[in-house]
């Protein structure tokens, strides 16, 4: 049996980097001296066997390999003693062999020995520049159990000579489909904007606020395990309408109505990058989006419609489901179809089978807000995505901010998402509800610096409002979700 002690791989690249002085080491590897010795003596002790020259200062192995070949990694790297760094990517700040990286990262790399080969380096030098990238933000990650290592993220560096075409095929696509509903939806029966019901003093309505699904992303762990991924979206969208319906029985209040808000970023339309498209087909990896929340969101509507007397479904788009391109109308949103999609069916469903009558639905245009009545006028709702507005009141440049939308919009309640936090604003106003994603956060929200440390993922957020506020505020995290 062999016993060989198995070297780490930052004992592999000191290793890559004999004959040489501590000095020189020191510089390849990104550490101290000290730090070679540490190596050094690590080595030592499973067994490889040293020299040192006193006149050169020069280290090399006894045995004179020059080598590695009989301790042949066939692993990739670990690179989880290297944590992504919390700073933005700049590809401009890349050198020209670590652009070359991490392009071919983009697509993703199953041989770390023959791109080292293509690349005209020594593996433990690629394995460095992989630490280099993470070190500078870049989400370089490992997949040993598909033999993969790739890089992924909303920074992730695009090909300048796809960028162009990509945007073109979103661009098509978009008014195909767009244009397509709109066709369809002329020949259905209308599904009103607002719901005319009586309020009773002593009632309250319900609200559920659902925002950044962002379903075509995938979120990996350091070590390359998938913890968030498209085919999770139904179970997560399910699981926030049974804990939204669970938490109105909790609150134990008579309604009038509910409100379903939805927030925008359910699609990832503007994070379109050559990483996440299979064969490039960008109509694909859209079309397979808008039909991935179709379902969910339809069960999330009926439920709604058979427990509450009245509902409305309140739409806003969000920034990552833009179609980024010249000429593109500024409508040309991924959100607004999958909304407007959602909407065909019930049109089509009223007329055909007398469902959802009690169902109201108001989309939001390419502005940054959409406002609707709470309490049956009573009470005024101010729906946004969040991208431009910080999820804070503390600083003088935010509070001005909000004091200036509520002077602009006079709303009682306010909802924005983006961020991936969630909680209420702390200040002297209207409540502000912040709610997260069910997208894992990272180093997003630490930069932020709005997020603190929680064993479990925001999914959504669901409250109580009678004629004189908000009764109640309801967090949804996933502590009780179980994906099929």
């Amino acid at each position: 049996m062999d016993d060989t002690p198995e070297f780490t791989d930052r004992q592999r690249e000191f290793l890559s980097y004999l004959p040489a002085t501590s000095q020189e080491i020191a510089e390849k590897m990104g550490i101290s001296k000290r730090g070679v010795r540490d190596h050094r003596e690590n080595v030592e002790e499973k067994g490889v066997d040293l020299d040192y020259d006193e006149a050169t200062h020069v280290w090399s192995r006894a045995d004179d390999s020059g080598d590695l070949e009989e301790d042949k990694d066939t692993t990739f790297p670990d690179l989880s003693d290297t944590p992504v760094a919390d700073v933005d990517p700049d590809p401009s700040e890349l050198n020209d062999d670590e652009r070359t990286l991490a392009r071919e990262l983009q697509t993703g790399v199953d041989d770390i020995d023959s791109l080292a080969d293509d690349l005209d380096e020594r593996p433990g030098v690629i394995t460095q520049r992989l630490r280099d990238l993470r070190e500078h933000g870049w989400q370089v990650y490992v997949d040993e159990s598909a033999d993969h290592v790739a890089i992924e993220g909303d920074s992730t560096l695009r090909s300048s000579e796809h960028i162009g075409t990509r945007t073109r095929k979103a661009n098509r696509w978009w008014e195909q489909r767009h244009n397509e509903l709109v066709r369809e939806y002329k020949g259905l029966d209308d599904v009103p904007s607002t719901t005319q019901y009586d309020t009773h003093p002593d009632n309250e309505d319900w609200v559920l606020h659902l925002t950044d699904v962002h379903a075509g992303d995938f979120v990996r762990q350091d070590d390359g395990t998938v913890v968030y991924e498209p085919d999770l979206i139904p179970d997560v969208i399910d699981y926030a309408t049974r804990r939204s319906l669970h938490l109105a029985d909790v609150h134990d209040a008579t309604y009038d109505t509910a409100y379903v808000l939805l927030g925008g970023d359910l699609v990832t339309g503007s994070g379109v990058y050559e990483g996440q498209l299979a064969n490039g087909d960008v109509q694909a990896f859209l079309d397979e989006q808008i039909d991935l929340l179709h379902d969910p969101l339809l069960r999330l509507v009926d439920a709604y419609a058979e427990r509450f007397e009245e509902v409305v479904i309140v739409c806003q788009i969000g920034n990552h489901g833009d179609i980024r391109a010249d000429g593109t109308s500024k409508q040309a949103n991924a959100d607004l179809i999958t909304y407007k999609n959602l909407r065909n069916t019930i049109a089509a469903l009223r007329r055909r089978h007398d469902e959802f009558e009690n169902v109201a639905m108001k989309i939001g245009e390419a502005r940054a807000y959409r406002n609707f009545d709470l309490r049956g006028g009573k009470l005024t709702g101010h729906l946004r995505h969040g991208q431009d507005r910080d999820p804070q009141a503390s600083t003088s440049a935010r509070l001005k901010e909000w004091l200036s939308t509520l002077m602009d919009h006079e709303f009682d309640l306010a909802y924005i998402g983006h961020h991936h936090v969630s909680g209420m604003i702390p200040w002297d106003g209207p409540p502000i509800v912040t709610t997260g994603s069910p997208k894992p956060s990272g180093e997003f929200v630490e930069r932020l610096g709005v997020g603190v440390p929680s064993r479990f993922q925001s999914v959504a957020s669901c409250h109580g409002v009678s004629d004189a506020g908000m009764t109640g505020f309801y967090p949804i995290d996933d502590r009780a979700f179980q994906s099929t």
